[in-house]
C-alpha cells in the first residue's frame, strides 16, 4: 500500500503549450511565454487540473510595431531615444517604445484619432485578465484637458469596444487624470491628459472579474489618442505593455490624496498640509513622504512630512503675510522606489476675494478674430462694495503678446480707459497671472471694472471658454475701438479685487466686532466657487462645516481657534475627498463654543 500510495503521489504530466499570434513573424516580435499545466494524480481524488497560465508581453525592442496594428491617419510607429524628438528620459540601449508622432516631426498633427492595437488574444482558460503599461505624456499644455488618450478593450476580436474605466473608478491606477473638452472625435471622456514627462506605470484590476472580458473571448486591447485642431507637444507614448491572467509586479506608486489649501487669510498660523498615502504593493516609505514647495520671492525647499498613524501625513508650510503666493506639491515613493506626486497646487495668503463667471472647465472654442476680450467683473457678486484690483488670471489659446487694459464699467457698454500693463507673454494654451497692484486702482463704481487684454499682432492669441455662455451681458470683444458683446462660452478670465474698508466701521487693531454671525454664501446660488464671512466676538474654538440634506457631512472649512474679528473662507465646491459636489441644497453651520448658526446655499453647475 505504501509503494501505490507514493507511486501515484510521484505521477506528474507536464503538457507544454505553445502559441503564437500568427505566422512568418521575425524573431523580436513578442510571444506568449512557454507554461505548464500539472495534472496530479491521488488515489484519494479524481484528477485536479490546473488553469491555463498565459501571457503576452511587449517592449517594444525592435524595429518593427508588427504584431501590433494601428488606425488612424497618422499611425504610431517605433521610436527609440537616439531620435531628437520624443520622451528625453535616460534609457538603456536599445530601449525603444511606440509612440506619435509616427514621422520625423517634433509635433504631433492636430485634429487626429490614432490607435495602436494588440494582436488577438485568446483568453480560452483564463480565469482573470490584468493589464499594465508604462506611458510617458507631452501634450498642449502642462495641466489642461485638451488631447489625450483613453484605452479600450474588446471581447469580440474588434468589432465593438468599451473605454476601461471610463468613469475614473479605480480600474486603472493611477486612473485618468481628467475629462477632455469635447477632443476631436472621442469627445469628452476622462484620459490621461496631463503632462508627465517621466514615465508613469499602470496596472489594472481583474478586467474578467469586473465583466469587461469572459473566458474564451477573442480579446484585443487599444491606446486611443486623440488631439483636437491644435498641437503643441510632442505625444503619448507606450511601453512594457503586459497583458496576463496572474498580476503584475509591483509597478505602482503610492496614491496619494489631498484637498488642496485655498486662499486664507490667516496671518497668525502654519498652513497644515495634510495627505492619505496608501500603496497595496510594497507599501509607503514613510521616510519618502514629502512637502515640495516654494514661497512667493522665496527658495524652493522639500520638507519630510510626519506620519501621524497609519496612513495619515502631515506637515506645515511657515505663516507668510497678506499676498504672498504659496505653490506646493506633495511626493511620495514606496519600499519598491516607484514614485507618486499631485499636480502643483497654488494658495495665496490674502483677503483678496476671486470673482469668476467660467464654469472651470475649459473647452476649446477660442475665440482669435477680434483684437481684445474683456469682461465686466461685478463686486457686488462676491459680496463687497468698493475693492482694489489685485490680479488677473487667464487660460490663454495660444502664445503670444497682449496688453492688459483696465477700463471703467458702466451698466452697457464698457467705459474710459483707465490704464494698462504692456509687455505680457502668454505660455499658450495654460493658465497665466497677472500682478495689477502696481495700477493702484480702487473703485466703488455699482457697476465693478472692466479688465481684460489686448493682443499685440502677430500672432493672434485668443481666449479659452467654457462650454456655455451664461453671462452674455458682462462680456465684451473689441476690434480697434468697437466693442461687441461676446458670443460662445464664458470666458476663462478671473479677477482677484482686494475689498476696501466700508464706510463707517472702522477695525483697527484695538477693535472687534460684537456679534457672533454667519453671513450668506456670496454668489448665491454658487457656481464653483463661494465666499463665507462670519464675525467671531472674542477668540474661541470654531468650526464651519458644510453638510448635505441628509445631514451627512460634505467638507470641513475650519476647524480651529479663530481670533476675534471679521474672517472669510472660500469653498471651491469640494467636498472632503476632493470631489465636486452635485448641484443642489446643501446647509453650511458655523460652531462656537456658545453659539451655532446654519444657512442654506443652492449649487447650480
Amino acid at each position: 500500500m505504501t509503494d501505490r500510495k507514493f507511486k501515484y503521489a510521484a505521477v506528474f504530466l507536464a503538457i507544454v503549450v505553445l502559441a503564437s499570434f500568427g505566422s512568418g513573424l521575425e524573431s523580436e516580435t513578442p510571444q506568449p511565454q512557454k507554461h505548464t499545466i500539472l495534472l496530479e494524480l491521488t488515489p484519494e481524488s479524481a484528477p485536479v487540473l490546473q488553469l491555463f497560465r498565459a501571457e503576452f508581453v511587449d517592449s517594444f525592442e525592435r524595429t518593427s510595431l508588427s504584431p501590433w496594428t494601428t488606425l488612424g491617419t497618422s499611425p504610431w510607429g517605433i521610436r527609440d531615444t537616439m531620435d531628437t524628438y520624443g520622451p528625453n528620459t535616460v534609457a538603456a540601449s536599445g530601449y525603444q517604445y511606440a509612440g506619435i508622432p509616427g514621422t520625423d516631426i517634433a509635433l504631433y498633427p492636430g485634429n487626429e484619432t490614432d490607435s495602436l492595437i494588440t494582436p488577438t488574444i485568446d483568453l480560452t482558460g483564463w480565469d482573470s485578465l490584468f493589464f499594465s503599461f508604462s506611458y510617458w505624456a507631452d501634450f498642449e499644455s502642462n495641466a489642461t484637458n485638451f488631447d489625450g488618450g483613453i484605452i479600450q478593450i474588446s471581447s469580440n476580436n474588434g468589432a465593438t469596444w468599451v473605454q476601461i474605466d471610463s468613469l475614473a473608478q479605480g480600474h486603472l491606477n493611477p486612473t485618468y487624470d481628467d475629462t477632455l473638452c469635447g477632443t476631436g472625435q472621442i469627445g469628452t471622456p476622462w484620459a490621461y491628459c496631463h503632462d508627465r514627462h517621466y514615465w508613469v506605470a499602470v496596472s489594472s484590476m481583474d478586467l474578467m472579474g469586473l465583466g469587461y472580458v469572459s473566458s474564451g473571448n477573442q480579446m484585443k486591447i487599444r491606446f486611443v489618442f486623440d488631439s483636437d485642431d491644435q498641437s503643441s507637444g510632442q505625444g503619448w507614448f507606450i511601453d512594457d505593455v503586459r497583458i496576463a491572467d496572474t498580476s503584475p509586479p509591483d509597478l505602482q506608486a503610492p496614491i496619494i490624496t489631498h484637498t488642496p489649501l485655498t486662499d486664507t487669510t490667516d496671518t497668525l498660523n502654519n498652513y497644515t498640509i495634510t495627505a492619505t498615502v496608501t500603496d497595496e504593493g510594497a507599501g509607503v516609505d514613510p521616510d519618502s513622504v514629502l512637502l515640495h514647495y516654494e514661497i512667493e520671492s522665496g527658495p524652493i525647499l522639500d520638507v519630510t512630512m510626519t506620519n501621524l498613524g497609519g496612513n495619515t501625513y502631515e506637515a506645515d508650510i511657515p505663516v507668510q503675510t497678506f499676498h504672498t503666493d504659496i505653490w506646493y506639491q506633495i511626493l511620495a515613493a514606496d519600499s519598491a522606489g516607484n514614485w507618486g506626486e499631485t499636480p502643483l497646487y497654488n494658495f495665496e495668503v490674502t483677503n483678496a476675494r476671486t470673482i469668476s463667471y467660467d464654469d472651470g472647465q475649459p473647452w476649446f472654442a477660442p475665440d482669435t478674430l477680434a483684437d481684445g476680450y474683456f469682461t465686466r467683473f461685478r463686486f457686488t457678486d462676491v459680496g463687497i462694495d468698493s475693492g482694489q484690483i489685485h490680479q488677473l488670471k487667464v487660460m490663454f489659446e495660444g502664445p503670444g503678446e497682449v496688453d492688459v487694459r483696465v477700463y471703467q464699467a458702466t451698466a452697457t457698454t464698457p467705459g474710459p480707459f483707465l490704464d494698462s500693463i504692456a509687455g505680457i507673454i502668454s505660455p499658450g494654451y495654460d493658465w497665466y497671472t497677472v500682478d495689477l497692484d502696481p495700477l493702484n486702482i480702487q473703485t466703488a463704481n455699482p457697476y465693478g471694472i472692466v479688465v481684460g487684454y489686448y493682443k499685440i499682432p502677430p500672432p493672434e492669441v485668443g481666449i479659452l471658454r467654457d462650454q456655455i455662455m451664461n453671462y452674455p451681458e458682462i462680456m465684451w470683444n473689441i476690434t480697434g475701438t468697437t466693442w461687441s458683446p461676446s458670443t460662445g462660452g464664458d470666458f476663462i478670465m478671473r479677477l482677484k479685487v482686494i475689498p476696501l474698508d466700508e464706510p463707517g466701521i472702522e477695525e483697527n487693531a484695538g477693535s472687534v466686532l460684537s456679534t457672533f454671525s454667519l453671513a450668506q454664501i456670496v454668489p448665491s446660488p454658487m457656481r464653483t466657487t463661494g465666499i463665507i464671512s462670519y464675525v467671531v466676538p472674542v477668540a474661541q474654538s470654531v468650526s464651519l462645516m458644510v453638510y448635505d440634506v441628509t445631514g451627512q457631512l460634505v467638507r470641513t472649512l475650519v476647524d480651529q481657534r479663530i481670533e476675534a474679528g471679521r474672517h472669510s473662507v472660500t469653498w471651491d465646491g469640494r467636498d472632503n475627498n476632493g470631489k465636486n459636489v452635485a448641484s443642489g441644497v446643501y446647509f453650511y453651520r458655523l460652531k462656537g463654543e456658545e453659539d451655532n448658526l446654519t444657512r442654506k446655499l443652492i449649487i447650480v453647475r
